[in-house]
């Protein structure tokens, strides 16, 4: 069986950089990006359908829920976006939740 990063081709993957707060280091790490998952999973699967529902939004936080339907199962995720933490996007939480959601149920 293949690793996920496997699966990805490089330009479905990004490259994070934060700071490990322990150890003092910058540290790497790659992420796939929504459209690669979401490929693999037409890809295995016959039949793919994805619903978003808003759990919660009140302008500064939003949670969104998404259910992810495949030949295999049903799976949800549920993704945060706050004006405070996001603050680069912050006209856009809504949306940052739903895609958030979205990835993670495709995880």
């Amino acid at each position: 069986m293949q690793q996920e990063s496997q699966q990805f081709r490089d330009d479905e993957i990004i490259t994070m950089v934060h700071w490990d707060k322990q150890f003092g280091v910058e540290i790497t790490t790659p992420y796939p990006k929504i459209g690669g998952r979401l490929r693999i999973a037409h890809e295995n699967n016959d039949q793919l359908s994805i619903t978003s529902k808003v759990f919660s939004y009140d302008g500064q936080v939003a949670v969104v829920v998404a259910t992810t339907t495949t030949d295999k199962g049903s799976y949800n995720g549920v993704g945060m976006a706050s004006v405070e933490r996001d603050k680069k996007i912050a006209p856009a939480i809504l949306e940052l939740a739903e895609s958030r959601a979205i990835a993670r149920s495709l995880r």
